[in-house]
């Protein structure tokens, strides 16, 4: 297995040290989607880091910082709308005459990226081929033609029927499931727990916010909290269901010791290209922590994922309340 598959964003930073002097970038550098070593490797430079994920403890934001700057150096991530919309947004933020430096493997998109650079930009240079990845480079011209340069450019309405009620759903590129009901997640919209009269409830993965609407619309005066690690799916959330409140956060430690009578999730089981199931085991683990007494985690996972030992050593009362011939929704009560 190739180091991309292992860890791409090892892999990524070893080819850009092979491929750019770094120590002669100077100005303001605006870095991008960035979960490896690069923000260390610039540590004198004027460094400013954009990810709209969590990442590494440091800060997401749906936009990059106001320009202007110098160079750009932008990790490419995974799917193909958000590739086009992170590279409008660094365009937006940099000086005519800047260098954006565009890197990635070639699994994650990297070759076709640079026809959709080149519209933009009018021209770009491969500066490095090596080990399965490539390193583009491009200069942002005075005048770019149809460039998006806000995050209000990048949102799309469609009607979507959440609870059996037909409405306007916004979202934007890179969001789970954007525009539509995914089948785990409408698989786990068949079972939704009873609640009492102002319960509380964390939507673990919220995305565009699609539990939490259809959980309000069953029960509207439930307190819902929605938390996500990408910030422009959250934007997205407090578009969609007004009242909650939105959570900035990869783990249940960052609702900062809150607790709640229900959790429900479609946790995702992919970091980058990597499939993991890390993050589905940490929340089992720590819901206990996060749950009142006789509070549920109920989430949707594919079949093939086996988590009745996991759930029996942190909670009872485990139980599948749903299942099809891809996914299972899974029950469990926190122990006494």
């Amino acid at each position: 297995m190739s180091r991309w598959a292992n860890d791409p964003d090892h892999a990524a930073d070893a080819l850009l040290e092979r491929s750019v002097d770094l120590s002669a970038v100077s100005g303001r550098v605006l870095l991008v989607n960035q979960g490896g070593r690069l923000p260390d490797l610039l540590r004198g430079s004027d460094v400013a880091v954009w990810n709209r994920r969590v990442a590494q403890g440091r800060i997401a934001s749906p936009w990059p910082p106001a320009g202007p700057f110098d160079t750009a150096f932008l990790r490419l991530p995974k799917a193909r709308e958000e590739q086009e919309m992170s590279v409008h947004a660094a365009l937006g933020v940099l000086i005519a005459g800047a260098k954006l430096f565009l890197y990635g493997g070639n699994d994650e998109g990297i070759r076709p990226a640079a026809r959709m650079l080149e519209v933009l930009t009018g021209a770009v240079d491969t500066i490095s081929t090596r080990g399965h990845g490539r390193v583009l480079a491009a200069t942002r011209p005075a005048a770019i033609p149809g460039l998006r340069a806000r995050l209000a450019d990048w949102r799309t309405v469609s009607r979507m029927v959440i609870a059996g009620i037909e409405r306007d759903w916004g979202t934007y590129p890179g969001v789970f499931a954007a525009g539509r009901v995914d089948d785990g997640t409408a698989l786990l919209l068949t079972a939704l727990p009873a609640m009492a009269s102002h319960a509380t409830m964390l939507d673990f993965g919220c995305g565009s916010g699609v539990i939490s609407a259809a959980a309000l619309a069953k029960h509207p005066d439930v307190h819902a909290d929605m938390l996500d690690n990408d910030s422009v799916a959250l934007a997205a959330a407090a578009e969609n269901v007004q009242g909650a409140r939105t959570v900035l956060g990869s783990s249940l430690a960052d609702t900062h010791g809150r607790t709640y009578d229900a959790i429900l999730s479609n946790p995702p089981l992919h970091q980058g290209i990597v499939k993991t199931g890390a993050l589905v085991e940490k929340l089992i683990a720590d819901a206990p922590a996060h749950l009142a007494t006789g509070g549920i985690l109920q989430m949707v996972v594919q079949r093939q994922i086996a988590l009745e030992r996991s759930i029996g050593e942190h909670l009872g009362g485990v139980q599948i309340i749903a299942e099809d011939s891809r996914y299972r929704v899974w029950r469990a009560t926190r122990k006494a």
